[in-house]
């Protein structure tokens, strides 16, 4: 049966949870047992340790580049064009191929050897990245290291999805999003640091010491992965998980209504582009990834080194930026924390996309107060909260075949990483600073785009789930009539 205009509007905002809502709580549902607390304890402490280790030498190496960019790169290497978009676009071009087959191999190789054996190559590149003499040296390293990196966010998302409820994915994605603001945060203070105890120390130059550093930390963090990831609940072999425990994290999904095949066929791409799930999710992703969010820490400290009113120290232009990355840290958790709680996904969107919209439009204004204009670039980068979101309600929605789901979460990164790489060439071009009138409109623009298409997104999560309800009912009418008892999984 249709659903009618005034359901679809009465049950936006409404908990994901339905009858089956929990009380308010912050990590643990009321009424889990000692036991469950203890294996979710395990899983949380090695799972997101790596995790968040990995997408933190991955974004402290992403981020260090804009640093060393206004710390001393930019005169060493004659950076006074467009060479760092170019830098740019080199590394989010290895972006854009590498996660796709990197997930497709996480199915076949355990994620165990697999990331942190990707990580451990793009340490070693990071370190040789030191010796370069000249862009046309930087730019090819930039292109291979993207291409490595970008296994790192979608296989994590990847083995998140494979092992947490429903009400337990969304703050275990948030914490691991965090390790990308504090990378941000402490590649500022990395670099200061260097400036002021490093520079020229054996002839390297500060910002030549960043990427020595931050490979060294990266090659640490490979080994600590391979000791103790623990690949998926269908094959894990963790040294920390008992018997029984690896039993119960098969049972828990069970219960979530997640069971999962997980066997390759070669119909694999044609079984993922039938469902609308793929096509929905990647223009949401492409959405969030046109966001002032994704330069936000590269305007502000271009429009600080560019100030035509005073005059920054590079160390200003360095660590005051960082009041974004803390920002996003409180809000995502905040947020992330109500999500997994209430059930209500949109609530919280609307709550960012409103922040986003306010921050934005004060940008395109552009002639505020100092004051108001800080906070303009805090608010229009607070970005941090929607990528949580939209990755747990992703790994939610294409639930039930790991393979189409693995590519899924990486379709959607690779097109997010196309859409980053356009608006960063077209629209923030670094010569179009302090200003970047047309990446603001640009934005702007796109951010209201985004909130016309999260509804879309809930309108079709509404259909889906109003259809299996319906299909759940005809199955439990047809065992009746034939005397037949229908066992059905617990709707959460």
């Amino acid at each position: 049966m249709a659903l009618s205009l005034s359901y679809y509007a009465t049950n936006l905002f409404r908990s994901s949870y339905g009858k089956d809502r929990p009380d308010f709580f912050i990590w643990y549902p009321k009424g889990t047992t000692s036991a469950e607390k203890k294996l979710l304890h395990k899983l949380d402490f090695f799972i997101l340790s790596y995790g968040c280790l990995a997408f933190f030498t991955k974004w402290l190496d992403q981020s260090n580049i804009n640093n060393a960019y206004v710390s001393g790169m930019r005169e060493d290497l004659s950076m006074f064009g467009t060479e760092l978009n170019l830098a740019t676009t080199c590394f989010q071009v290895g972006q854009i191929l590498g996660p796709i087959p990197a997930n497709l191999l996480l199915t076949w190789i355990p994620p165990r050897m697999l990331l942190p054996g990707l990580e451990f190559l793009w340490g070693i590149l990071t370190i040789g990245t030191y010796a370069v003499t000249n862009v046309n040296q930087l730019y090819p390293l930039r292109f291979f290291i993207g291409f490595l990196e970008g296994s790192c966010f979608v296989g994590v998302q990847y083995v998140l999805g494979s092992w947490y409820k429903r009400s337990e994915i969304g703050k275990r994605t948030a914490i691991f999003a965090v390790a990308a603001y504090v990378a941000t945060l402490v590649s500022g203070f990395l670099q200061s640091a260097l400036l002021a105890t490093m520079n020229g120390r054996n002839g390297i130059a500060a910002w030549r010491w960043v990427f020595i550093i931050d490979g060294i930390i990266t090659l640490a963090v490979a080994l600590y992965g391979y000791i103790v990831f623990p690949d998926t609940p269908y094959t894990t072999n963790a040294f920390y998980l008992s018997q029984d425990e690896r039993k119960r994290c098969v049972e828990r999904l069970a219960e979530d209504g997640r069971t999962e095949m997980n066997s390759f066929t070669w119909d694999l791409f044609s079984r993922t582009l039938r469902t609308w799930q793929v096509y929905v999710l990647t223009i949401l992703w492409m959405f969030w990834n046109t966001t002032v969010g994704k330069v936000a820490n590269l305007v502000f400290s271009l429009f600080l080194k560019n100030d035509p009113t005073r005059t920054w120290s590079v160390y200003d232009v360095n660590n005051i930026p960082t009041a974004i990355n803390g920002w996003n840290i409180v809000m995502l958790l905040l947020l992330l924390t109500y999500v997994d709680a209430t059930g209500c996904r949109m609530n919280a969107v609307a709550f960012n996309c409103a922040i986003l919209i306010f921050g934005t439009v004060c940008l395109v204004i552009w002639e505020i107060p100092l004051g108001l204009k800080v906070v303009s670039f805090m608010f229009a980068g607070m970005d941090g909260p929607l990528s949580p979101i939209y990755y747990s309600w992703a790994n939610i929605l294409t639930s039930g075949d790991a393979q189409v789901r693995a590519l899924t979460l990486a379709i959607m990164n690779s097109c997010g990483a196309v859409s980053a790489l356009i608006m960063g060439q077209w629209a923030y071009p670094v010569t179009d600073a302090p200003k970047f009138s047309k990446g603001y409109r640009a934005s702007l623009s796109l951010v209201i785009g985004m909130c016309v298409w999260v509804v879309v997104v809930r309108v079709l999560e509404m259909r889906a789930l109003h259809k299996k309800e319906n299909d759940v009912a005809d199955e439990e009418s047809n065992g009746s009539a034939s005397g037949v008892e229908v066992v059905t999984e617990p709707k959460v």
